[in-house]
Order: C-alpha cells, then structure tokens, then sequence
C-alpha cells in the first residue's frame, strides 16, 4: 500500500471536504501504515478459515487500508465510506475484485451474499443516537449469508478514557497540530487544531462510549450470535481494564 505523502497540502485541497478525507488527516496520520492492520487482518483469516475466492465486505474502509489487506489474501472485496475523497484515495487500489464504493454504512449494501463483514478501526460509534449504531450492525448482518461473521474492531473505552493525555503537539510537514482529548458527555473527543496557508482550521474527532454489554446487545438485536470477544490484533482474550480493543465476532445462524 502507498503511503500518504508527509509533504504538507496546499489549503485549497480542504475545499468541500471532511476531515476524514482530507490531506490534512493524512498528513497527521502518515505513521499509519498496512503492518499493523495486515497482521491483523491475517489472524482473522485464520480464525475464521476464509478461503481464496470468498466475498467479504469493509464497512466504513476510509482509504482502504484494510480492504487491501483483505484482497491480498485472495478475498473477493466490496468496500464503502461515506466519505467521497476517502474512496477517491482508495480507488488508486480497485480491480476486478477488489471494488470501492460511497455509502452510508446505516444503510443496507446487498441482502446477503458475503462470507464475511468488518468494521475495522474503530469506525463505529459515530451516532449520538444508539439506534443509529445499533443500524450499522442490522446492516452488516443484512449483507451475510447464514453462517457468516461479522467482526468489529472498537475501542475499548475502559482502557482509553483513563489513559486520554489532555493535550499534546505534532509538527508534522511545517505544520503545527494541536490536540486536546476529553471526554463529555458519552463521547471520547479529540480537537485538532492548526493553522496553514494564513488559515485556521479546527476538526473534531468525536466516538460514542460503548462498552461491551451495549455492543452484544446490537448483535443481539441483528441476530448475530457472539462467539469470540478479542483484546487485542494478536487475538489476544479481553479484559476490560487492560485490553487495548473490543474486537467482537459474530456469527449469523
């Protein structure tokens, strides 16, 4: 996978766009490479015994980083972000079998047809609203064929809020980022501020606090019955006040 560029954007480059899909998050971000999220990708193939020509599907893929990994293993991909100048990235990436498309990911995709879908990342937990988390996973279930997995890879809130440093600075490609992290009302918030170009710019990156009761709740409610609780991308067991994630695997009868 390319890596995004640590050249710093020119401002116009913001215009019309969201701070997932702009150069700017890819600038603060650029540490992010495929390792980290092909290792992990590699033991959930394993897990759950994928083989060459399965379709799966990336909900919430951003730029594709994990849909690629996902290819590499010989996976039939389908996979969608809200965010237009996230597919516009990933799209550098698509072939026959690896196809990237725009979607609200509260909204069903297909009515079956999928060995298996992921939520990767921590891209869940947007809504205020937990109905409109809990349409996310009614979605991902709606799209598999009976005995298929979903996996959701969240944070895990018992061990990150304790751990929020309040305020840090990145100078990254001549830019100074500023971040302070709180957490309010239900939500973990991340404000990113910087200036560039002769202009300010302030982004808030914002995830609702779902533990792990409320996330099996949401299986529940799709009909996914839960058989694996991960804390970590090794697959390591989970405890709640030392496991990094909440990777949640279920199947669909």
């Amino acid at each position: 996978m390319t890596q995004p560029e640590s050249a710093a954007p020119t401002p116009a480059a913001l215009a019309g766009e969201d701070w997932f899909g702009s150069p700017y998050y890819a600038l603060l971000y650029h540490h992010r490479d495929e390792t980290e999220a092909c290792f992990f990708i590699a033991n959930l193939v394993r897990h759950l015994e994928l083989r060459p020509g399965d379709r799966v599907l990336d909900i919430g893929c951003g730029r594709g980083r994990h849909a690629t990994c996902l290819h590499e293993h010989g996976l039939e991909v389908d996979a969608f972000d809200i965010s237009p100048a996230c597919i516009a990235v990933a799209q550098r990436y698509a072939g026959a079998t690896l196809r990237f498309h725009v979607h609200d990911m509260r909204l069903p995709f297909a009515r079956g047809g999928y060995r298996s879908a992921f939520n990767m990342f921590t891209s869940f937990g947007y809504f205020a609203d937990d109905d409109e988390n809990a349409r996310v996973v009614a979605a991902a279930a709606q799209a598999l064929d009976a005995g298929g997995w979903f996996v959701l890879d969240f944070l895990n809130a018992h061990w990150v809020v304790p751990r929020l440093t309040p305020f840090s600075v990145q100078v990254i490609g001549g830019i100074r980022f500023e971040i302070q992290r709180e957490y309010r009302d239900g939500f973990i918030l991340k404000t990113i501020a910087f200036e560039d170009g002769g202009r300010s710019f302030r982004f808030v990156e914002r995830v609702k606090d779902i533990r792990l009761p409320m996330l099996k709740d949401f299986f529940a409610a799709a009909g996914l019955h839960v058989q694996s609780t991960f804390g970590d991308y090794d697959l390591s067991a989970y405890v709640a006040d030392a496991s990094r994630r909440v990777i949640l695997i279920g199947r669909k009868p």
